[in-house]
Order: C-alpha cells, then structure tokens, then sequence
C-alpha cells in the first residue's frame, strides 16, 4: 500500500507539471558518498588486493591498477581530488592524485527513453608511514526526462529506499565486504549527501596520522565567494567546493548547506552560478523558506542579498509534452491491468479534469500508463 501511495504521489507530480510545461529541459542527479578507510599496519599490496576482491562480484569485477609508490612513506595520507570536467554531462569521478593504486568498477548503465541511471564505485588508495588509507567512493548519477522525473523517483523510492538510502546501504556493504578480508580496518569517515557525517574510529585514525598544518587561510575570503559576476571568481568558488567534496551544480548539496547553516559553503555556490535560488525542493520550499525555517540569519542574509547571482538558463519554446506525444504506429498496445487499480483510478480523476479533446484525454491516460510501466521496470532492473 505504501508503494502505491508513493507512486500515485508521483504521478500526480508528472500531472502537475502538465499545467507548467513550458521547462521541459532534462535533469541531472548526482549523488556521491565516500568512506574513509584506515588500515594499521597493512602491506600496501595486501590492502589493494584485498579492497579489489571484496569489492569484486562474479558478473562485475573490480578492476585495480597500480601507480609508483614513494621511495619513502610520508606520515599523513594523501587526498583524491574531483576531476574537473569541461563538458555538458557532469562527471563523479575523482584524480587519485598521488595514490599509489586505484580501483574501479562500474556496472552497465541502466536506461530507457525516460531515465538513465550509472552507479559506480571508485577506490583511492594512499600508502603512509603507519598502514595505509582508502578513499571508497560510491556515486549515482541519474538522468530523468523532466515531465516523468517525479513518476520515476516515487517508483525508485518505493522499490528500492531513497537515494539516500541506497548509497548508505552500499557503502555499508563494502565496508562489511573490507572488513571480511582485512579485519583490521578502521572507519575515520562516512559521507553521505543528507545525512549527518559518521566518524566511528576517528580517535584511533587520530593516533596514527598526525594533524594537518594550519593553512593560512583555511576559510575562502568572503569577498571572492560574493563576488559573483566574474568569470574568475566563478572558477575560484568551483574549485573551493570541489576540495571541500561539493559539485557547484549539485542542487541537492546547496540545500544541504543551508540545512546545516553553513553560510561560507552557500556564498560558494551562490558564487559559483550552477544553482537555483528559486527552485523549490521536493517537500515545495524555496532555499530561503528553508534558512527561515532554520533559523539560520547569516544564510538569509546572503539569499535575501543575491536574487540576481543566479539566473535560470533561457528556455527553448516548448515542445509538445510527453503525455501527448503520438504514439508511433507500430507501438505496442499498453497492458492497463499491469497499472495497479486505484493508481490507474487516480490517474483518471486528474486527466479527467484537463481541458482536452476525448482523444488527447485517451493518449495521455496510454502514455502515462506507458511511462509508469516503464520507469517501473527499470527500477526493478537496478536490484535485480
């Protein structure tokens, strides 16, 4: 009952984008959640081979590749870096800078003409004087066509948990899989986009790497995230949240800043312009509802102070909507009696009530009973 109740509510949000379908544009997800590991001890050698084969499955191998160590093992670990990608698709991956291995393995991507969806796994692995650390990184990247996104998600969440939920049980997984084959293993850090971060053995990961020097200047300057309109500021905000783990495009992340009231972490995403100040989330809150809520008067400030930082990107004349796009002639009939009963209900009432001619009202109830058994199976292709 829970899964209908959720897929009906994301049916009803593909209706009600019918109304508003002058944005029709693609949207990209793009989630990444990393864990740090610590081994004490440990070969640089054995830790790789032993990260690869609990990472392995039967039908995916993990894939590993090994760099030049260091002549001599510096006291504190190096640090991944996220690649810098000039190209219209966003990219999770991440510069084993300075690693001495990494590891790869991702599954084929799963896809049909409303969604496309990668998930992956990379391993950075760093040799130091007292063991060895890997950097795990998990990412879900995830494509909907705009006018089915919401029937999608609800189907997603209602199969299979949140994205949320998703990446912490596969994180949760691999470290499980480490653990079987180096028991040794410390959790220093567990990342995951809308959760609180975890740090289980921070204290014994403490007593084996020394503490970082203090920059200068840990914090960037106020006044090069405000600045905003220039080029070089843009470019000097991305890469101030690409070393603190963020993508400046990722909607999903700016949220999460104002949530936790980090205020230097929203001035770099306002800086940086891939984001939206307008764009309500899923519960249909604006980002400065959200600071309100919060209680979180530095944030407001900088949300009331900058509406013009960030433009929408110009909107092409809209095409016709996908629920009434003319099914070709050789398509095959849809199964109604595979559309649960009280959804198909649903779907009724609110077509019902559009001002469309008997026909349209006949190919929009086929085309969202299309789109929902499509997206459904998809889904279910992703726990197979």
């Amino acid at each position: 009952m829970r899964a209908k109740r959720v897929m009906a509510a994301g049916v009803m949000a593909v209706l009600g984008l019918q109304a508003n379908a002058k944005d029709i544009r693609d949207q990209w997800n793009i989630q990444i959640s990393k864990a740090e590991l610590v081994f004490p001890g440990t070969p640089p050698q054995d830790a790789a081979n032993g990260v690869k084969n609990a990472l392995s499955q039967f039908a995916i191998p993990a894939n590993l590749s090994y760099r030049a160590m260091p002549s001599a093992p510096p006291a504190r670990p190096g640090a991944p870096k996220l690649k810098q990608m000039a190209t219209a698709v966003p990219s999770p991956e991440y510069v084993c800078e300075d690693a001495y291995a990494e590891i790869s393995k991702r599954p084929p991507p799963v896809q049909n003409a409303f969604a496309f969806i990668v998930e992956g796994h990379q391993v950075c692995l760093y040799s130091f004087a007292q063991g060895v650390k890997a950097y795990v990184i998990y990412y879900n990247i995830k494509k909907t066509e705009s006018l089915t996104s919401g029937l999608f998600n609800g189907i997603t969440r209602a199969i299979r948990g949140s994205d949320e939920d998703r990446a912490a049980g596969q994180l949760q997984e691999n470290i499980d899989a480490i653990r079987a084959k180096l028991p040794n293993v410390l959790v220093e850090r567990m990342e995951i986009p809308g959760r609180p971060v975890q740090t289980p053995d921070l204290e014994a990961v403490a007593a084996l790497i020394p503490a970082a020097p203090t920059p200068e200047s840990a914090v960037p300057q106020a006044t090069a995230a405000a600045a905003g309109t220039s080029v070089q500021a843009k470019v000097e905000a991305r890469k101030n949240l690409n070393a603190m783990g963020m993508v400046y495009h990722s909607q999903p992340q700016f949220i999460e800043a104002i949530r936790r009231k980090d205020d230097v972490a929203v001035q770099l995403f306002i800086a940086g312009g891939g984001i939206r100040l307008d764009a309500a989330d899923s519960s249909g809150q604006t980002p400065l509802q959200i600071a309100q809520a919060h209680s979180s008067p530095d944030v407001v400030a900088l949300l009331q102070a900058k509406p013009q930082a960030v433009t929408a990107a110009p909107v092409a004349a809209a095409p016709l909507p996908a629920i009434l796009q003319p099914r070709g002639p050789n398509a095959r009939p849809v199964d109604f009696s595979k559309v649960p009963a009280d959804l198909l209900a649903e779907m009724d009432d609110e077509i019902a009530k559009m001002d469309l001619s008997p026909e349209d009202k006949q190919l929009a109830r086929a085309n969202l009973a299309g789109q929902y058994l499509k997206a459904k199976a998809v889904v279910e292709a992703l726990n197979r």
